[in-house]
């Protein structure tokens, strides 16, 4: 063997072994995709040769117990022949060398090698590792290569199905988004103890290509549970007498969407559906129906269709923990009340949510759990079938991957507490296409099926809290959590604190200063990803600086928890004072403004910023007009926008370029929801249709947009030098249920501005002046036009 060199900056390492193998040939190996191989740019102009370093996946998804060593393999090839260096640098998750290698390769012509790098056992924690090459060819010209792997350590659990029920484990990890090797990632999350799952009642079919699996195999291969989702049916079950012909209908609502849309005819959906059920396990009884129905149907055609399903698993399965996919909202003009007194949750004992941002938010929970209480009177479960964060790398909603991490923890901590029955963030992989697009980053492992810091984190809290009791809150003055578990006769305390949000990409810096008495001598302080650090109380004391990343106190003494208390003080979190809605003048247009694309003739009318300061003028940017005469509602805009972009379908128009108006004839100063004087539409410059669209949307939960009947547009290129594109818009009082406009009178009215490019998904612009609380479904929002002679 070669000699190596070893530099150790971490003690906890303790002693690191090398073993160096060499193979004649370069074996099948999987690059890594963080970092692919890339040579000099001197190197690719006078010579082909070029070093190829690949470092293989440890299965399950670079995951390794803390009872193993953490070890690779990489194959290199294209090395010149003789001898030469490699580095192999382990780092955490703040870029901190852990330890770092440097081996020596014997290499033949034309032949690859293989390296086994063993790190020992580094403790629990994210890493990643870069095995990197720096050479001259034998011209003496300079070759370089290298290669990027993440990977975690983690303590590995193994406990049934049943075990996890019995002993009331709620954490989990959604299923698969973009997951190819199914069964490795499976395999990931039962050793992490993330034991829950959702998955669609048939999912992968009856027959599955090679490396795919059913609803079956998920739960009996592997001691997994599952909120199985009972959602779609196959093409011959629509319903043609209700909704008329299958092309014309998609034709308005979109290729495909009638499977989500739409109520199927009920005999033969419900015979489909029973030999569905009938093919899962019998010990899987939490279903759950639907996904984000309000979105899609009414709440009675949803009614409808859950007891089509209630009828048929219930039958079958009377002990079945069955409900719908709600949206959370107690207001009398929102979904879920509708729901209800449509006769939807009847036989229900569970509701399950996705409250994403909102999952901190424990005084909504436990709203939401008494007000389904009051509306049922039954005591219902809550199962969390979505929540988390995302790590968008770029765009306004650039976020970090420490962040995404930071935020799941502190989202799961709050709704265990609760008493949520199943955690089951979004989601396991990510697709990665748009860097712009949160949706593709919501991923805990990476396209390369290789974890995220999220994976750790979520994993660490698990073994820490799952399976615990809530004890209560300790307080520490505002703005400080202290949560209090109880776990195998230890007292844990989860603590972190929270500051304001910060610009797209930063990292919050808010710090917390606390003393706390642990009441023994030595108290062991995890962090997020799980590394211990023991702390000795000095006169019973133990002073913590506290950040958004939680830490956990073990092995506290029950004295300090004993003044807990489950009761949520309103000054924990300060909430700032309802900020106030924008108030907006618009004179009366003297004349009807000639509509083409000019604005000179708008004098008077009441004129919006649009503006997102996360966004490029030059992307987009532009000026909202609002005027009226007796007749009409006018509404203009002149937008800056280096693309004019718009191919969706009417349900989908405000994904693109587009302009979003909302209109309330009764303005209300609380309650979220749509009621009969409250008005949505989607004014488009162009559209799938090939023309622009004045629409109303008649019924939000099934995407329905009807034309403005009187209405009269224009709508083309800006007439200034920049690029983008105006509308104006005549929209008849007739069309608002009849107002009637006069001087003094006020109504709400507010614009949303969307552009998307084709580089780009879709940026939101909203009016300077709008209140940062600004929401298209809370008409309270929405600013105050009042109307002047």
């Amino acid at each position: 063997m070669k000699k190596t060199s070893l530099n150790l900056t971490r003690q906890a390492l303790g002693s690191l072994s090398l073993c160096l193998l060499l193979s004649s040939t370069a074996p099948s190996l999987t690059v890594a995709q963080d970092l692919k191989p890339v040579a000099s740019p001197a190197a690719k102009e006078k010579t082909k040769e070029q070093v190829k370093i690949n470092i293989r996946r440890h299965a399950p998804c670079n995951l390794f117990n803390t009872t193993q060593p953490v070890v690779f393999e990489a194959g290199i090839g294209g090395l010149p022949a003789g001898t030469s260096q490699l580095d192999a640098v382990l780092t955490d998750e703040s870029g901190r060398e852990i330890a770092k290698k440097t081996v020596s390769v014997e290499a033949a012509p034309g032949k690859g090698s293989t390296v086994s790098l063993d790190f020992g056992q580094p403790g629990r924690g994210y890493y990643e590792l870069i095995v990197s090459y720096k050479g001259k060819n034998a011209a003496g010209e300079p070759i370089d290569a290298s290669s990027k792997a993440t990977l975690g350590v983690m303590e590995f659990v193994s406990r049934t199905a049943k075990e996890v029920r019995d002993g009331g484990y709620a954490f989990g990890l959604k299923w698969w988004g973009g997951i190819q090797n199914l069964r490795e990632m499976e395999d990931a999350m039962t050793k992490l103890g993330l034991q829950w799952t959702r998955i669609i009642q048939n999912e992968g079919g009856k027959a599955t290509t090679p490396g795919r699996m059913t609803t079956a195999q998920i739960l009996s291969e592997y001691p997994m549970n599952a909120a199985i989702k009972v959602e779609r049916f196959p093409r011959e079950m629509y319903d043609v007498e209700r909704y008329g012909p299958l092309e014309e209908w998609e034709v308005k609502y979109g290729k495909g969407a009638w499977v989500l849309k739409t109520v199927p005819k009920k005999e033969p959906y419900q015979a489909w559906l029973r030999e569905q059920i009938a093919a899962i396990p019998a010990d899987q009884q939490v279903f759950e129906i639907w996904n984000e129905p309000w979105d899609k149907m009414s709440p009675e055609d949803f009614a409808k269709v859950c007891q089509y399903i209630a009828e048929v698993i219930l039958k079958d399965r009377p002990n079945a923990i069955l409900g719908p996919n709600l949206y959370g909202n107690t207001s009398p003009y929102e979904y879920d009340l509708k729901l209800i007194k449509a006769g939807g949750l009847k036989g229900m004992k569970m509701v399950a949510l996705h409250p994403y941002a909102g999952s901190e938010n424990r005084e909504w929970f436990r709203g939401y759990r008494k007000w389904l209480k009051e509306q049922t009177g039954t005591d219902m479960d809550i199962y969390i079938t979505e929540y988390g964060s995302h790590s968008t790398p770029e765009g306004p909603a650039r976020r970090s991957e420490m962040e995404q991490a930071r935020r799941v923890v502190r989202q799961s901590i709050a709704l265990y507490a609760e008493g949520a029955k199943a955690l089951i963030p979004h989601w396991a992989g990510q697709s990665e296409k748009t860097p712009t697009y949160i949706e593709d980053w919501f991923g805990f492992v990476r396209k390369n099926e290789q974890p995220k810091p999220v994976l750790l984190a979520h994993a660490n809290c698990a073994r820490l809290i799952d399976g615990s009791r809530y004890i209560g809150d300790l307080w520490y003055g505002p703005g400080v959590g202290a949560s209090v578990f109880e776990k195998n006769g230890s007292q844990i305390v989860a603590l972190w604190t929270l500051g304001t949000e910060g610009k797209a990409g930063e990292e919050n810096t808010a710090r917390a200063e606390i003393e706390v008495e642990p009441g023994v001598p030595e108290v062991v302080v995890t962090d997020i990803l799980g590394r211990e650090n023991k702390l000795k109380a000095e006169n019973g004391k133990v002073k913590l600086t506290l950040d958004e990343s939680p830490i956990y106190l073990v092995g506290v003494a029950p004295s300090m928890t004993r003044v807990a208390s489950k009761d949520l003080r309103e000054d924990r979190w300060p909430k700032p004072a309802k900020p106030a809605r924008a108030v907006r003048i618009s004179k009366k247009l003297q004349a009807e403004p000639v509509l083409d694309g000019k604005f000179s003739d708008w004098k008077g009318a009441a004129e919006l910023g649009l503006l997102n300061p996360k966004v490029a003028g030059a992307d987009c940017s532009g000026t909202g007009y609002i005027g009226w005469d007796e007749n009409n509602l006018y509404i203009g805009v002149d937008v800056r926008d280096n693309e004019m972009l718009n191919k969706e379908s009417r349900a989908k128009l405000y994904r693109q370029d587009s302009v979003e108006l909302f209109v309330s004839t009764e303005p209300r100063d609380s309650g979220r929801g749509y009621g009969p004087n409250d008005h949505q539409f989607f004014l488009t410059p162009t559209s799938g249709e090939g023309k622009p669209i004045v629409g109303e949307v008649t019924d939000r939960e099934a995407g329905v947009v009807e034309d403005v009947k009187g209405a009269k547009v224009w709508a083309g290129p800006m007439h200034k030098e920049e690029k983008g594109w105006a509308m104006e818009v005549a929209i008849p009082w007739t069309s608002l249920n009849g107002f009637k406009p006069s001087d003094g009178r006020s109504l709400a009215v507010d614009i949303l501005l969307n552009d998307a490019d084709t580089s780009h998904e879709r940026f939101k612009l909203k009016a300077v002046d709008s209140p940062e609380n600004f929401s298209v479904i809370e008409p309270s929002t929405w600013g105050l036009l009042k109307l002047e002679p």
